[in-house]
């Protein structure tokens, strides 16, 4: 049986192989797309593989977002995650600022946004990738603004996504 070859943006950085429905949200070529399901389901593991397929183009920004830092930084969450993927690579961390930064100058952030003012904090800000995970936490404003945060220049040639991971329920 011949094997599928995928032309794929990938990066050394995913440290793990995609599962059938992960690869399928990460060839999705629309701007927008949200990953559901129960939990469990590897929607955290897409996001950041999805935020990581674009790390070696220089300029590249990306940002993975929750609803409070907490959540980002709990054990098995995004961040602790990024630690257990990136840990002896030439990508750098940043205490302080909660951003990775690669050797391409790339970098991939964690933020939050509980509060109606919290998105001002990304005011100044462009990426070319957005996450969401746990969307269904957010209001819809504060998803919708942050549309205006997603921007590009003729020198970063990726395609600018929104990508979304949620269960059921919530806000």
């Amino acid at each position: 049986m011949p094997v599928l070859e995928l032309s794929l943006p990938w990066s050394p950085y995913i440290r793990q192989q995609p599962t059938l429905p992960q690869l399928e949200f990460l060839l999705v070529r629309e701007p927008e797309a949200l990953y559901g399901g129960a939990a469990g389901g590897g929607k955290s593991s897409a996001l950041l593989m999805a935020a990581l397929q674009y790390v070696h183009v220089p300029g590249y920004s990306a940002i993975l977002l929750r609803r409070t830092f907490t959540d980002l930084a709990l054990p098995g969450a995004l961040i602790p995650r990024a630690h257990e993927w990136l840990a002896g690579t030439d990508a750098r961390w940043s205490p302080t600022e909660h951003v990775y930064t690669f050797p391409s100058g790339a970098t991939l952030a964690f933020g939050y946004i509980d509060s109606a003012i919290d998105v001002y904090r990304y005011q100044s800000t462009e990426f070319q990738f957005i996450g969401w995970d746990e969307l269904t936490q957010f209001e819809e404003d504060k998803y919708l603004y942050m549309f205006s945060r997603q921007r590009g220049t003729r020198d970063i040639e990726v395609p600018l996504r929104i990508r979304a991971a949620s269960n059921p329920g919530g806000v």
